[in-house]
C-alpha cells in the first residue's frame, strides 16, 4: 500500500514536471515567483486530499494526527465537508492513543514532566478545530472531560495524579489557543478550575494579561473564589500573579514566568489574596493542615510563613491597613513551628525581608579560591561561570576562572559553552568580526554551523556585505557536512538553503538536496521538538547541564520558502524524502503556497477588471466634458 501511494505521488510529480517543461517558454514571471501551469487552487486542493489518503499508511499515530490536522485546516475554505471528515478521523486516532496510554499507565510509574512532554493528542486536535469551528471544539472538549470523569469514577481509588494532569493539559491547550481564539482559551481555562491548581495557572494568567489584562484579572478572581479554601499546596499558587512575581516560591512544582512589559498590578486582587492568606494562617493555627501540605521537607505552616514574608514589603508599601494583620500572622506562625523548624528557618535567612547585594563575578571567584575543598571550589567556579553567559563580565576573566577548574573535560565543555554564548551575543549586536573570532574557538561543528548561518543572516541584510555573507554560508555548509548525521547539522543546511533562495536559487537547490540526503539517513527525525543541544558536566556530588539553544528551520518551512521562488524545484525536492511524514508535511506546505499565490492572482485579476471597467465607463464622461 505504501509503495503504491508513493508511486502515484511520484507519477504526479513527473507528469507535472513534464508539462511544466513543455509550457515553460510560454510562462511569465510575476512578483519574483515563477508561474506554473499546475500551481493553482484545483491542483493544490487535490494535492492536499492525496496527503490525507497517504496518512492511512503511517505507523506513527501522532504524526498521522499532525498531517490530518494540517490538511483539514488547509481544506476547510474549499471543501469543508472533507475537512471535517479529516478532523473527525484525527480526533478518533487521538482518542485511541489516550485510551491505550491510560491502560498502560495502570501498570507503570508516571511522571508529570514525562506526561507533559507528550501532549494529550485529543487537545492537539481540539486546538486545530478551534481555529475553524470554536463551537465544535467546545463540544469535543466536553466530550473529553466527560470521558475522563467517567474513567475516574470507575476507578476504585481517587487518582490525584490524573486530576493534576488534566488541569495541566487544559491550561496548556488554553495557552496555545490565546492567539487563535481567546474565548475558546478561556473556556478551557475555566474547565481547569474543576481540578487542582498547579503552576500553570499563573503561566496562563500572565499570557492572557499580555493580550487583555482585564480578562486575566477576571479569571484570577474566579480562580481565587475556587481555590481560597483548597489545600495550601494549591491555594499558595495564587500568590504570584497579583504581585507580579516571577516565580512561585517554595511550592511542590516551582514555575518561573515572564511578566508582560505592560503588566499593571491590581490592588484589589492583592487585597483579596492577602485577606485570604491571613484568614488561612489563622485557621492553620487552630486546625492542623492536610499532611500533604508538608512538602519539600518543610511543614505546611512553614510555607504559609514563607508567603507572608514574601508579600510583607508589598503590603507595607501599598496596603497599609493590612500590614499589621500580616505581621501578626507572621509572628504567630513562626512561633507555631517546632524549635527545629524555627532554627532551620532562621538559619536559611528566609526570615530576612531585605537581602544582601549580589557578589560580583570576581568576588565569587575569590570566595571559591579560598575554599579548601577542591570539589567545592570547582562547584563555586562553575556556578559563577554559568551566570556569566552575557557579555557583561569580561571574557578574559571568565576564561581565566575556567582554567582554575581541576578536571580538563569540564574546562573544555565550559569554554565551548562560553564561546558559543558570547558569539551569539556578538551576532545579535552586529559585532561580526568578534563573532567570527569566537566561532573559531567553539569545538562543536554543529554549534559552529549554526553560528555561521546566524552571521550570514545578518550580513545578507547589508548590501555591501554580500560577499562576506556568502563566505559565512559556505563555511557553515562545510561544518554541517562534517558534523555527522544529526538534526542540528540538517537544520544548518536547511537554513543555508533558505538564505540562498533569493540570491542564488541554483545553490539553494543544491544545498537543499544535501539537507534531504542527510535527513533521509536519520532515524525518525523530529524537527518540531526542543531545539536545544544538551551537554552534561558533573563531579562526584555536582551535576549541571549546559544548554546550546540552536533554533532552525524544519523541512516544511524551508521548502515553503523555496516554493515562493521555484515551485517546480521545491516539489521535486519534496518527492525525494524517504520518510512518508516528511514527504507529506512538505507537500502540504507547497500546496499552501499554491493556494496563497492563487488567491493573490485572483485578487489582482479582480482589481484589474474593476480598474478596466472604470476606465471604459469614465472615458465617455471625459469626452463629453471636453
Amino acid at each position: 500500500m505504501k509503495d503504491t501511494l508513493r508511486c502515484l505521488f511520484l507519477i504526479t510529480v513527473i507528469i507535472f514536471v513534464m508539462v511544466r517543461g513543455q509550457q515553460i517558454s510560454a510562462q511569465s514571471k510575476s512578483a519574483g515567483t515563477e508561474a506554473t501551469s499546475l500551481c493553482n487552487r484545483d491542483y493544490a486542493v487535490e494535492l492536499i486530499k492525496q496527503q490525507v489518503a497517504i496518512t492511512k499508511t503511517f505507523d506513527n499515530a501522532v504524526r498521522r494526527i499532525a498531517v490530518l490536522n494540517r490538511a483539514a485546516d488547509l481544506l476547510w475554505p474549499f471543501e469543508e465537508d472533507k475537512a471535517r471528515t479529516a478532523f473527525a478521523e484525527s480526533f478518533e486516532v487521538a482518542a485511541q492513543i489516550e485510551k491505550d496510554k491510560h491502560e498502560h499507565s495502570k501498570h507503570r510509574p508516571r511522571s508529570l514532566i514525562t506526561e507533559m512532554q507528550t501532549p494529550d493528542q485529543r487537545y492537539v486536535v481540539i486546538r486545530a478545530v478551534a481555529k475553524r469551528d470554536p463551537a465544535w471544539a467546545r463540544k469535543l472538549t466536553q466530550q473529553v472531560l466527560k470521558l475522563d470523569r467517567q474513567r475516574r469514577e470507575q476507578e476504585t481509588r481517587k487518582d490525584l495524579f490524573n486530576d493534576v494532569l488534566t488541569a495541566q493539559k487544559l491550561l496548556d491547550s488554553a495557552n496555545q489557543l490565546i492567539a487563535i481564539d481567546i474565548n475558546a482559551a478561556m473556556d478551557l481555562a475555566r474547565a481547569s478550575l474543576n481540578y487542582p491548581a498547579t503552576f500553570m495557572i499563573t503561566n496562563f494568567l500572565y499570557k492572557v494579561s499580555a493580550v487583555n489584562q482585564q480578562t486575566a484579572d477576571q479569571f484570577y478572581e474566579q480562580a481565587l473564589a475556587v481555590y481560597a479554601d483548597r489545600p495550601m499546596r494549591e491555594f499558595l499558587y495564587l500568590s504570584t500573579y497579583p504581585f507580579a512575581f516571577q516565580e512561585d516560591g517554595d511550592m511542590p512544582v516551582v514555575g518561573y514566568y515572564v511578566v508582560p512589559a505592560n503588566f499593571v498590578t491590581n490592588s484589589s486582587l492583592q487585597r483579596r489574596f492577602v485577606q485570604n492568606l491571613v484568614r488561612r494562617a489563622q485557621q492553620a493555627l487552630e486546625i492542623p493542615l492536610d499532611q500533604a501540605d508538608n512538602f519539600n521537607d518543610f511543614p505546611g505552616n512553614g510555607h504559609i510563613l514563607q508567603q507572608l514574608i514574601r508579600i510583607e514589603p508589598h503590603v507595607r508599601g501599598l496596603l497599609h491597613d493590612l500590614s499589621g494583620a500580616v505581621v501578626q500572622a507572621r509572628e504567630k506562625i513562626l512561633v507555631s513551628l517546632s524549635v527545629e523548624n524555627q532554627r532551620a528557618f532562621l538559619r536559611s535567612g528566609s526570615h530576612e525581608i531585605s537581602s544582601l547585594p549580589a557578589k560580583t563575578f570576581d568576588e565569587e571567584i575569590e570566595t571559591a579560591e579560598k575554599t579548601s575543598s577542591v570539589e567545592n571550589r570547582d562547584q563555586l567556579i562553575i556556578t559563577a561561570v554559568l551566570s556569566s553567559a552575557s557579555g557583561k563580565t569580561d571574557l578574559t576573566s571568565v576564561v581565566n576562572a575556567i582554567e582554575k577548574i581541576e578536571e580538563s573535560g569540564i574546562r573544555m565543555s565550559l569554554l565551548e559553552w562560553l564561546y558559543f554564548n558570547r558569539a551569539k551575543d556578538a551576532v545579535q549586536s552586529n559585532r561580526f568580526d568578534e563573532a567570527k573570532r569566537l566561532v573559531r574557538k567553539v569545538e562543536g561543528r554543529e554549534q559552529r554551523a549554526y553560528l555561521l548561518t546566524e552571521i550570514a543572516k545578518k550580513l545578507l541584510i547589508i548590501s555591501e556585505m554580500q560577499l562576506q555573507a556568502r563566505e559565512a554560508l559556505e563555511e557553515a555548509i562545510t561544518e554541517a557536512n562534517k558534523a555527522g548525521m544529526t538534526i542540528f547539522a540538517a537544520q544548518a543546511l536547511l537554513a543555508a538553503s533558505t538564505l540562498y533562495a533569493k540570491t542564488d536559487p541554483g545553490r539553494s537547490i543544491s544545498v537543499m538536496g544535501d539537507a534531504i540526503n542527510l535527513i533521509n539517513r536519520l532515524e525518525t527525525p523530529d524537527f518540531y521538538g526542543d531545539q536545544t543541544l544538551a551537554k552534561e558536566i558533573k563531579t562526584k556530588s555536582f551535576r549541571r547541564v549546559l544548554w546550546f539553544y540552536m533554533p532552525g528551520p524544519d523541512p516544511e518551512n524551508a521548502l515553503r520558502e523555496m516554493a515562493k521562488i521555484d515551485f517546480d524545484g521545491a516539489l521535486s525536492q519534496a518527492s525525494s524524502f524517504t520518510d512518508p511524514f516528511q514527504r507529506t508535511v512538505t507537500t502540504l506546505a507547497l500546496a499552501d503556497v499554491c493556494l496563497q499565490q492563487s488567491a493573490t492572482t485572483t485578487q489582482r485579476g479582480t482589481k484589474a477588471s474593476l480598474s478596466s471597467n472604470w476606465f471604459v465607463s469614465a472615458r465617455p464622461m471625459y469626452a463629453l466634458t471636453h
